[in-house]
């Protein structure tokens, strides 16, 4: 995601990325504005790459969320109920440990009666060379968010769903303004923020966030609004999980949904407990489950190999994670197996020739991947073509020379 893309996003505080493009790769983060910590903030980068940023730019955003705020809707569309809801999508960002790179992912499950199937994932490498401030984290996600949501309207439109579970917040948020509530807004989407950690600001201070989290939630959908001194009710904190408590601290386990846009809070929190596990399982919502655990899987894909190898081979895991469901990857790796490469070789080295395998295989699958990258190692490629992902097992793609993805989602 280069910086040309971002500035074509027309969002309005995207104008201070130019005082970083000459950056590089290197992360540029700001200063807090407010001493409590926002969802996703403990994920920061590193002191020494701390840049002051000025205060009317903060101005600007904080313009820009009051301008989005007053076109917030927070009821339920006119004749929509939530038995209507057939596909969901969840999105999420996960950072690697220590550097500025971030995965985000945006999945689509299906519901299938009672339960969710996995039927859409997409994935982009995401330079955290940002402004970071708490209360502004969309100017690190929305230009991710939107990249994906225009390639799944590009590649996939048949399965946009019907709305969208954000990891993050919603209405709670300062500016009653957070990611997903952005994201709905700019493109009219139905989305729930769904944060993991409890957010606090003026309207909602510690106080307030020490009585909520003081309350036992002990049994599945049991939830506490979230309201702040001023009276407003910015969401509910909501046990989501039935797995039998082991103790008093089991009752913390709980989401903290927020509307985000085109939703009341009754039916975000009821669409939030429909995506979770009512067997006792995990307590995040399928879609955003899936989705971090597709991003941590091509962190685990790239840590096995980031010390030896260029950049520019994250993008040959994105690819492998994007493009190739898990008959495929098998497949290419046992042709890998079969022609006996070197772990230094080239994947250009490799004459299709010397491929045993059907031609179709080739014509399909090897001779498309090939092409796409050339220059990858066999070492690279093995670590990739690795990558576990036994949630998404039964996904099914095309063949890699006939997605409508491949070169155009890679060209964005």
């Amino acid at each position: 995601m280069d910086m040309s893309y971002l500035l074509s996003l027309g969002i309005l505080g995207h104008r201070s990325l130019l005082w970083y493009a000459g950056q590089g790769t290197r992360a540029a983060a700001i200063h807090p504005i407010h001493p409590h910590m926002e969802q996703g903030d403990n994920r920061k980068t590193s002191a020494d790459s701390v840049v002051p940023i000025q205060q009317s730019q903060l101005k600007e955003w904080e313009d820009l969320q009051m301008n989005l705020r007053s076109q917030l809707q927070e009821h339920d569309d006119v004749g929509w109920a939530i038995d209507g809801l057939s596909k969901i999508g969840g999105l999420d960002i996960g950072f690697e440990d220590g550097t500025n790179r971030a995965t985000a992912v945006l999945v689509v499950c299906e519901f299938q009666g009672r339960q969710l199937k996995l039927v859409y994932e997409d994935s982009v490498d995401v330079d955290m060379a940002l402004p970071y401030t708490s209360g502004f984290l969309f100017v690190r996600e929305i230009p991710a968010y939107e990249m994906l949501l225009q390639r799944l309207r590009g590649s996939a439109p048949h399965l946009e769903p019907d709305a969208y579970l954000v990891d993050g917040s919603g209405l709670f948020h300062p500016r009653q303004c957070g990611s997903a509530s952005h994201l709905g807004i700019v493109h009219n989407l139905r989305t729930i923020g769904v944060a993991k950690k409890l957010l606090c600001f003026e309207d909602f201070d510690s106080e307030q966030g020490q009585r909520v989290e003081e309350q036992v939630l002990p049994n599945l959908g049991d939830s506490v609004p979230l309201v702040g001194r001023s009276g407003f009710t910015y969401g509910f904190a909501v046990r989501t999980s039935a797995a039998r408590a082991k103790g008093p601290q089991d009752s913390m386990r709980r989401l903290y949904v927020s509307v985000g846009h085109r939703f009341s809070h009754t039916t975000a929190r009821n669409v939030v407990l429909k995506c979770c596990n009512m067997d006792g399982g995990s307590y995040i919502p399928e879609p955003i489950r899936l989705a971090d655990l597709t991003g941590r899987a091509i962190e685990r894909a790239w840590k096995q190999i980031h010390t030896t190898s260029r950049p520019k081979t994250r993008q040959v895991i994105m690819d492998v994670s994007n493009l190739l469901d898990d008959k495929q990857r098998k497949t290419l790796l046992g042709i890998l197996d079969e022609v006996g490469a070197e772990s230094c070789a080239l994947l250009s080295s490799i004459s299709p020739e010397s491929i045993k395998r059907k031609q179709a295989t080739k014509d399909e699958l090897f001779l498309p991947f090939q092409e796409m990258h050339p220059d990858v190692t066999v070492l690279e490629l093995r670590a990739a073509l690795r990558m576990e992902k036994p949630w998404a097992v039964d996904l099914r793609k095309a063949s890699l020379c006939h997605q409508q993805a491949g070169r155009a989602m890679r060209g964005l």
